[in-house]
């Protein structure tokens, strides 16, 4: 999507930036609700995104918390809330080349999860007329890693233009954040030590065979130390980069050739 609104370009950046300062994503989210909702004409913004097999609709942009306590109360207090599912659902409204859908009940999407009755439920509860549904592609465009929901509490027509272009921003601070190895948003951007200049050159060796994924057994024979003495450097790494697991190192020092 090409964006020619210098306004809005400047706001991306602004975005941007604050992913970069290491703001925290739902800090950033929660900041900008009213300038996303005024800017889509919505009255709720959900985003569903893919984490760990799961559906997890975390970031809420809304005014008194209500979509948030409802999620609560149908979904995430009863059962798990399967991507997989989530997602066939989503695919059988979006015929191919389709770029959004209209809603007037959640029993569309959520269809598997609630009964008829339950999703009208919810929809009733939150007040909502139609909702317009645009998934969201990974940074190489191949990859659907969640849907952006669009709510309208009252009869009006939603302009598509606006609608896109939020959900173009939206896409611009997400996709950095999230790790299609993992299926994953880190909360934040992680500021990478390149050169391990906080390691001696035993622990560097060992941190790299880490991030190569060897495990304890292999990394202490290949160094012909023991699995204690390995333990005691990787206790004094993990100290070192204010970690307390493997996969957290990996995540600080990821960018490393291998």
């Amino acid at each position: 999507m090409e964006i020619k609104n210098t306004e809005i370009l400047h706001k991306i950046i602004d975005l941007q930036l604050c992913i970069i300062e290491g703001k925290p994503l739902k800090v950033i989210l929660r900041k900008y609700s009213d300038y996303f909702l005024t800017q889509s004409g919505s009255d709720i913004i959900t985003i569903y995104m893919h984490e760990n097999k799961e559906v997890k609709p975390e970031y809420i942009l809304e005014k008194d918390g209500l979509i948030f306590k409802l999620l609560k109360k149908y979904l995430f207090d009863k059962k798990s809330f399967r991507w997989d599912k989530f997602l066939l659902n989503c695919v059988t409204f979006f015929p191919s080349g389709t770029k959004y859908i209209k809603i007037t009940d959640h029993y569309q999407i959520f269809k598997g999860f609630l009964s008829k009755r339950e999703a009208a439920s919810f929809t009733k509860e939150l007040q909502m007329k139609s909702a317009i549904i645009m998934p969201i592609f990974s940074s190489d465009k191949k990859e659907k890693i969640g849907y952006i929901c669009f709510a309208f509490q009252s009869n009006i027509d939603p302009d598509m233009q606006k609608l896109h272009t939020v959900k173009y921003m939206l896409e611009n601070i997400i996709c950095p954040l999230y790790c299609k190895e993992h299926n994953s948003i880190y909360s934040k951007c992680i500021r990478i030590d390149e050169e391990m200049t906080f390691l001696t050159p035993q622990e560097k060796k060992i941190a790299k065979e880490v991030i190569k994924g060897r495990s304890y057994p292999e990394i202490a024979k290949k160094f012909d130390i023991s699995i204690n003495t390995l333990k005691t450097h990787m206790k004094n790494i993990f100290n070192k980069y204010n970690v307390s697991s493997k996969i957290e190192l990996y995540n600080k020092l990821n960018t490393l050739d291998q």
